[in-house]
């Protein structure tokens, strides 16, 4: 059974997909040489997700930075660490696009409507793919069965597998710190038990692997701000883990869009330090998951 929180995120995303479905309707489609207004942020994680699908399939987008951060006395969260928070600034032009001010955003510049919720989003770029005869791979299985699996495991990495990112950089006990760590690496024992091959499915990069991604690219800055022991473990069952990341970061989709290892490592200075007023790290100083963010209440 799912637990509360979990059914919260699937819910959430249950919705999104509905509003896709109604994107994908025929008259809605987009033209095949028309780029799709992309808003997003280089260093979000939630953004790379779908940069990687739209590079993985070539669908022409015109990239929009719509995040930005702005240092200011600190108003809530106060924790005593910090007389100054870094909050997030979002374009006005992804405010009006999606009030909720959340990346990626992708926008058809002809008819207007807007697809939003990162996994929603790879799916949205892999029917568009299908729509213009994309000869590249899909990213989902090829039968209903597989694809409703796919949905499943999605949800879960991201909230098994990259929410606890955030909490083991923003608590700032060593002990929470190093009880999120041990969750992280149990639920990729997990994950690693049912990889098929180099990938989630077998041969080809799938929603399942862009699920996890944009966060194993950026594990690296557990050692640089907690330290050598919160490396992520080479033996037994995550062997497997590392072959699948080592293959994945063969991949141009993914290689040529992570961030710059010197430039992340500072941007994500503040959430190492717990200045960082986002969504996602303020629903971890609210004591829940970030990917239980709620868009009120964590604002």
């Amino acid at each position: 059974m799912a637990s509360i929180s979990l059914r919260r995120v699937l819910a959430r995303h249950s919705r999104a997909l509905r509003e896709l479905h109604s994107a994908s309707s025929p008259a809605a489609s987009v033209g095949a040489d028309t780029p799709l207004t992309y808003f997003s942020a280089w260093f979000c994680p939630f953004a790379h997700r779908a940069t990687i699908a739209l590079e993985h399939h070539h669908i022409p987008y015109d990239w929009q930075e719509s995040l930005g951060w702005t240092v200011r006395p600190s108003t809530v969260g106060e924790d005593g660490r910090s007389e100054e928070a870094a909050y997030h600034w979002k374009s006005p032009e992804l405010i009006a696009a999606n009030p909720a001010g959340m990346v990626p955003t992708l926008r058809d510049p002809a008819s207007g409507r807007v697809v939003k919720e990162s996994l929603v989003a790879v799916e949205f770029i892999d029917d568009l793919a299908a729509e213009r005869g994309s000869s590249t791979p899909s990213l989902m299985p090829g039968d209903a069965f597989g694809r409703a699996h796919a949905r499943v495991w999605a949800p879960w990495v991201n909230a098994k597998c990259c929410s606890p990112y955030y909490s083991v950089l923003c608590k700032q006990d060593r002990a929470e710190q190093r009880e999120a760590f041990d969750d992280l690496v149990h639920n990729l024992r997990t994950f690693s038990r049912e990889l098929k091959g180099p990938f989630f499915y077998g041969e080809h990069l799938s929603l399942v692997d862009i699920a996890l991604l944009p966060w194993a690219a950026r594990f690296y800055v557990f050692e640089h701000y907690r330290g050598a022991d919160f490396a992520v473990p080479r033996d037994g069952e995550l062997a497997k883990y590392h072959t699948w990341l080592e293959a994945a970061l063969a991949m141009p989709a993914v290689s040529s869009t992570c961030p710059g290892h010197d430039e992340y490592i500072e941007h994500i200075k503040k959430y190492a330090t717990n200045s960082a007023r986002s969504k996602v790290a303020n629903a971890v100083r609210r004591g829940v998951g970030a990917h239980e963010y709620d868009d009120d209440k964590d604002a």
